[in-house]
């Protein structure tokens, strides 16, 4: 076996070990779905930033800078990225936590109390988790098996294997910390071998690409993309990393609100920061090997043709950390909402706290192995379920989410005809332009058709209908909770804790600015050098 393939199976074995190894910190089900709430800063930022950066970006996004340019949606797309981690982060995730939300699903039954509303938020949730993972499984799993030649159902059951002892054993405590391990090996991609490929290649002559490949640094690119496509990846960006429950679930096992905020501004920088050299990078393989096919094989060339063994087999491990960060959180989220929202709270609300475990781990074996299968096959349908998976959150979850925490007026009825009327317009919208039936007005597409009728669809219903009184008593109750508050009481409590209070407050204005002056130098050092 080459050195290659002995550090790319090396770095698995470890994720496993390490996953394995935690499974005796599970006491009750705190600990199996929020790791009893003792998230350092270093963890949340890991888990989240290894989950934003996820093998879409590896391969899917990375073919389009390298045939299309880096700016198609490196600029617009990771803005919107960027803007929707920050709210799913500081806005969505933290009331959740104050709440006490333990699963995105926690806040639907709260709010609500209504079994319609939680059926279907559940079914969008499950599916577009499933949908969303599935696909980056399968595609990673087909790149790999072509370039380190071992079979591709071999690739999908030891993923699968691996992806059981993070979800089963250790739940969350797996799952956070194999993150943060795989976050060290994505840095690797972004900071090393990323600027050697962008090296050797040289900014002239990446600068020259526009010459050959008219547009390669334009927002619309090589291909001449509308504008209307470009504002839509922005949309859609913000709106789906706004809600979707693998970055908002990311900040329910932190610490307290210092690690949140501290979170918000490292994890949220390190994110696009990490996205944007990878794309570069993309875009610098069009110069030192043009004509790469398919072309969500560029960065995998690059770390097998254009560096030594050893960073061939980081870049591996990191597009396997990729895949598996993103695909563990995913499939721990569906494992969580069959367990705890379903089993739980349809058939048993008096589960024991060992039993509850158990329960978690049954279910996220039940996932693993069904993802298993479905991927194996290989379906041509899932495709097209991944391409919705993450704009239904989008479309239905968001404005229902949004309203739910700011309108008094909000009510089950509105919320179940903002998350139908979003999704199924979304779904008929899109498959009707797909096959040419109907014609969209330029620079507009079905999510903005669907947002924007899901949105009317939920203040209509709204107007026409009232609240219960349950509805109203847990929005007033709702508006007095604050993760501040918590974590105020809580420092005031401990010896000294007025002077602890104030030094955590200064930290994290120090983290700010730190990171704020890091990101001008980054920016502006790589815009500057490009001529942009």
């Amino acid at each position: 076996m080459t050195m290659t393939l002995w550090i790319f199976f090396g770095v698995l074995a470890a994720y496993v070990i390490v996953a394995a190894s935690l499974a005796r910190l599970i006491k009750n089900k705190d600990d199996f779905y929020v790791m009893g709430e003792q998230g350092s800063t270093l963890l949340i930022v890991g888990t989240l930033a290894a989950t934003f950066l996820s093998a879409v970006t590896l391969m899917g996004i990375a073919g389009i800078s390298y045939s299309e340019g880096p700016l198609v949606i490196g600029a617009l797309g990771s803005f919107g990225a960027w803007i929707g981690t920050l709210i799913a982060v500081v806005y969505v995730g933290r009331k959740l936590k104050a709440m006490g939300c333990r699963t995105m699903m926690d806040f639907f039954d709260y709010r609500f109390n209504n079994k319609w509303v939680s059926v279907v938020a559940l079914i969008l949730m499950v599916v577009g988790l499933l949908g969303y993972g599935i696909i980056q499984l399968i595609g990673a799993g087909i790149v790999l098996a072509e370039i380190i030649d071992v079979p591709f159902p071999v690739i999908i059951v030891a993923f699968t294997l691996a992806l059981m002892v993070f979800c089963s054993l250790s739940g969350m405590y797996g799952v956070v910390y194999t993150d943060t391990m795989m976050f060290f090996t994505m840095l690797a991609i972004s900071f090393i071998i990323a600027p050697m490929l962008i090296g050797d290649a040289g900014f002239e002559a990446m600068k020259g690409l526009s010459e050959t490949l008219p547009g390669f640094w334009t927002l619309g690119g090589a291909d001449d993309r509308p504008l209307g496509w470009s504002i839509s990846q922005f949309l859609v960006w913000i709106l789906f990393f706004a809600c979707t429950p693998a970055l908002v679930s990311r900040v329910f096992p932190a610490k307290n609100d210092f690690v949140i905020l501290k979170v918000a501004v490292i994890g949220v920088f390190f994110a696009p920061a990490m996205q944007l050299l990878v794309f570069l990078a993309a875009g610098a393989m069009q110069v030192l090997q043009p004509g790469i096919e398919p072309t969500d094989r560029a960065m995998i060339v690059g770390f097998m043709e254009h560096t030594n063994p050893t960073l061939a087999g980081i870049g591996l491990a990191g597009l396997m950390a990729s895949i598996m960060s993103t695909a563990s959180t995913l499939f721990v989220l569906t494992g969580f909402a069959l367990a705890r929202d379903l089993y739980e709270k349809l058939f048993d609300r008096e589960v024991s706290e060992r039993k509850g475990v158990m329960l978690g781990r049954i279910s996220q074996a039940l996932v693993a192995i069904v993802v298993c299968a479905v991927a194996i096959s290989r379906p041509a349908g899932i495709y097209w379920i991944s391409i919705y998976a993450g704009a239904i959150f989008a479309v239905a979850w968001l404005p229902t989410i949004v309203a739910a925490l700011q309108w008094r007026r909000m009510s089950a009825n509105a919320a179940l005809a903002c998350m139908l009327v979003g999704s199924i317009s979304f779904i008929v919208v899109g498959e009707l332009k797909r096959h040419d039936l109907i014609t969209l007005p330029a620079n507009v597409d079905n999510l903005m058709v669907a947002i924007v009728l899901g949105t009317i669809a939920l203040i209509g219903v709204g107007l026409a209908s009232r609240p219960s009184a349950y509805e109203l008593e847990t929005f007033d109750d709702l508006k007095q909770k604050r993760m501040s508050d918590s974590t105020i009481r809580d420092f005031l409590a401990r010896d000294n804790g007025a002077a602890k209070l104030i030094r955590e407050y200064r930290q994290v204005w120090l983290v700010m600015v730190l990171f704020v002056a890091i990101a001008l130098a980054l920016w502006g050092f790589l815009f500057s050098k490009l001529g942009l």
